[in-house]
């Protein structure tokens, strides 16, 4: 068999197109699935039984089934309600779900690791609650978890070639659609999967030199 990517090289642009698509698709649901995580994290800390097994119970839904299942039951499930959702709608929602329920997990996690020795400290100077979060907490919880929002980013990116399956116009439809009409399909996959880990490589070293800048002054935990 011989490979020929030639008949690949018109589609490029086509291929770029569907990458910002799924970059932009990734941002937004990382966005709007980072500020609910917010709530969901608080939910479940919270002293109220009725909340906090609410959140439990969202979190371990979405983190134990498929992200497929979730897609299709959002985008072919809620018309039954008479919700009609457009495809980026659907995915959007999807994304911004699932990833909420694995984020809430994350910042849990980063708060746990702060030491009580620094809470302890604002308070025994004066400092009330919110000034405590934000100057005292916040910082080094964001610090501890920054690897981990990093990954779950990346991780996000490449989750979101699931969206293809309805219709989605991010990268993997498009390399469905390239490799239809060429029949090229180890030279497109090929080049998919390059354009993939191009950008999950990019999108790491970007954030590790930010990571340098962010977090210069943070306080030990």
């Amino acid at each position: 068999m011989n490979l020929y990517f030639g008949d690949i090289l018109p589609f490029m642009g086509e291929m770029l197109t569907a990458l910002g698509m799924s970059f932009g698709i990734t941002v937004a649901s990382f966005l709007i699935g980072g500020v609910f995580s917010v709530a969901v994290y608080a939910a479940k800390a919270s002293p109220v039984r009725a909340l906090s097994a609410v959140a439990s119970g969202y979190i371990g839904l979405f983190r134990n089934t498929p992200l497929l299942v979730q897609i299709y039951l959002i985008y072919f499930g809620l018309p039954v309600f008479g919700i009609n959702l457009d495809v980026l709608q659907a995915s959007l929602i999807a994304l911004s779900l699932n990833n909420a329920a694995y984020c809430a997990e994350i910042i849990r996690g980063g708060f746990s690791s702060v030491s009580k020795g620094l809470v302890e400290a604002g308070e025994a100077l004066g400092l009330d609650a919110w000034t405590i979060f934000t100057r005292v907490s916040l910082i080094p919880a964001l610090r501890a978890v920054y690897p981990s929002l990093v990954n779950q980013f990346v991780h996000l990116f490449l989750t979101s070639s699931i969206a293809s399956i309805i219709g989605l116009p991010e990268l993997m439809h498009a390399i469905l659609e390239i490799n239809s009409q060429t029949y090229r399909s180890i030279e497109v996959l090929a080049i998919g999967a390059l354009l993939y880990f191009a950008s999950g490589f990019l999108i790491s070293f970007v954030a590790r030199v930010a990571e340098r800048f962010l977090f210069r002054w943070a306080v030990s935990v």
